[in-house]
């Protein structure tokens, strides 16, 4: 740090990261790329996995930059996990869009044609909806992790895109311009989400639990567990809608200054070199 600086004083070092390859190009060379790669190859799962990775790459660079930067390296690993999180919870997003996209597109253009085919879903709908699972089931996974860490190591976090503008021009702390509309927190988002994906698999559970217990006979403690199995999802549901807003005010930052707060901690002081 400059002698001329102060404790806790935002800074601007010389731009160092671009965003990478994906940041840098645009939209259309995007889709003509994911295309061209689609015809080709004859995959459509490796064009929509281009285009999908596209919509998280930005969230996927900070994660790793915020490891790489963060000086207090518990909140460095802590944002880090939960920036990757945010990246596949976008590419979940998106993907389901894409797929929808897909659908019209066909109808549009092969509508007539479509009846004299195979009935079966087009392999361009079918690979956004498996990268739209694939990227459900990680984020999911990932953001109950992080929760968990973040907990336990009492890290608060902010989660916004505009932190990728700072990363970009390598500002620490990471503190956005201020703007008219101030940012939120779409940790809360993701955890809902997180919450949604815990309670689909528990209800599946539930279901083939029930299911099984019911077609075939089983002695009372098999029908027990099926009942247990089943009510569960709904059990969790209820805890995660009155948890949820404890793990929220425990591990949710309410501005970047509270996530990225400059103690007196000589280790956490950043120095120029």
């Amino acid at each position: 740090m400059n002698a001329d600086s102060r404790p806790g004083e935002v800074f601007e070092i010389e731009p160092s990261d671009d965003g990478g390859l994906l940041s840098r190009l645009p939209w259309w060379l995007i889709l003509t790329v994911a295309f061209v790669v689609t015809e080709l190859t004859a995959h459509p799962a490796i064009g929509v996995s281009v285009l999908c990775m596209k919509f998280g790459w930005n969230d996927f660079r900070t994660g790793l930059w915020l490891r790489q930067r963060d000086p207090h390296r518990a909140r460095g690993a802590v944002c880090s996990w939960f920036y990757i999180a945010s990246g596949l919870w976008r590419v979940c997003l998106w993907s389901i869009g894409l797929s929808f996209v897909a659908i019209f597109f066909l109808l549009a253009i092969e509508g007539p044609q479509l009846k004299q085919k195979n009935p079966a879903m087009p392999p361009e709908v079918m690979a956004c909806m498996v990268m739209w699972l694939l990227s459900f089931s990680a984020a999911t996974l990932l953001t109950m992790v992080s929760t968990v860490l973040a907990w336990s190591r009492g890290v608060k976090v902010w989660i916004s895109g505009r932190i990728s503008e700072i990363r970009q021009l390598n500002v620490w702390p990471p503190r956005p311009v201020p703007k008219l509309r101030p940012d939120a927190n779409l940790l809360k988002w993701w955890l809902i989400g997180a919450g949604a994906g815990v309670f689909v698999i528990l209800f599946i559970v539930g279901l083939i639990f029930m299911f099984d217990g019911a077609n075939r006979p089983a002695p009372g403690a098999n029908k027990v567990a099926g009942f247990v199995a089943g009510t569960a999802p709904f059990v969790s549901a209820l805890a995660i809608v009155f948890f949820g807003s404890v793990i929220l005010e425990k591990t949710g930052a309410k501005s970047p200054e509270e996530c990225w707060a400059e103690d007196a901690d000589p280790s956490n002081s950043i120095s120029s070199g």
